[in-house]
């Protein structure tokens, strides 16, 4: 078994001053209200994931050796308990327009990540912990290079919600890894728990849209559809080159820099985190490439 827990990693456990009030739109980027259910879907899914993800973490815990390690894993479960804490009232507000369906989505969640935790062994669950993580870190690097495209002139509420998450993603992107590498190791075992997490998490965020988009009356219009097509074709070419690195035998995360838009993001939340619970998304691209508000 090999792993890189000898580099120094600090993670933060942030709690960010975010405000879900009652005016938000569920279609918070008037422009792209398609990748306003595409992002909407996804949310749904993470105060089911992510706990689940704390869970597995959690038991592994006893199992690790370095101190090091065992902190970084103390603090990565403070981040995702943030994170579906907040994910978690922004969903509130969703459900709260008529969406009753939803919660059968949810018991559905509810349902095999249970089955996963009682049913498949650790190795399994820490497996499909880390192979989240490599395509959560897929998604926040297509995510900032895209910021202004994807969340320009949006609702900043919920821009600010999404950024945050996923520069926490980039932040914490070696702590799972480690962890199965640390206990289990094993790379066929990891290049499945990659890809069935990956296709696992984007069938339960694909049937959050669609139950809204139906529900709005936009899943059976052709240029509603065409616009999904089109969402998911930038989303899958974003992020699959980095998640095939991913897959490679000799991969770690520190193989792949962090965004200079992420770093500026930790450095602003030292001085000003309530710039970064409502960020100016009319400037998320400045020659200076990180778009806070000053």
């Amino acid at each position: 078994m090999t792993s890189n827990v000898n580099i120094e990693r600090k993670l933060t456990v942030r709690r960010m001053p975010f405000t879900f009030d009652d005016d938000i739109d569920i279609k918070w980027n008037a422009a792209k209200p398609e990748w306003s259910y595409m992002a909407n879907g996804a949310s749904l899914a993470m105060p089911y994931l992510e706990p689940y993800l704390i869970r597995t973490m959690k038991k592994a815990l006893p199992l690790l050796n370095d101190n090091a390690l065992i902190q970084e894993v103390r603090d990565y479960i403070g981040q995702e308990a943030q994170h579906y804490q907040q994910h978690r009232r922004f969903n509130d507000i969703i459900k709260s327009r008529g969406y009753d369906i939803i919660d059968e989505l949810e018991q559905q969640m509810l349902s095999e990540y249970s089955i996963f935790e009682k049913e498949k062994s650790l190795k399994f669950n820490l497996a499909y912990a880390a192979g989240f993580e490599s395509m959560a870190l897929g998604v926040g690097h297509w995510l900032i290079k895209n910021r202004d495209y994807l969340f320009g002139t949006s609702d900043p509420r919920v821009a600010s919600l999404i950024l945050w998450h996923f520069v926490e993603e980039i932040e914490h992107k070696c702590t799972a890894f480690d962890t199965y590498q640390a206990i289990y190791g094993g790379y066929w075992h990891r290049l499945y728990g990659t890809f069935f997490a990956t296709l696992h998490v984007m069938k339960f965020s694909r049937s959050g849209y669609i139950i809204m988009m139906k529900k709005d009356g936009a899943w059976g219009k052709l240029r509603h559809r065409l616009h999904i097509i089109k969402y998911n074709l930038l989303f899958i070419t974003g992020v699959l080159p980095m998640l095939l690195h991913s897959a490679l035998p000799n991969h770690h995360p520190t193989d792949i820099d962090d965004p200079q838009w992420s770093k500026d993001w930790i450095d602003l939340y030292k001085k000003n985190n309530a710039i970064l619970a409502h960020l100016d998304t009319g400037n998320l691209t400045t020659p200076s490439g990180t778009g806070f508000t000053k």
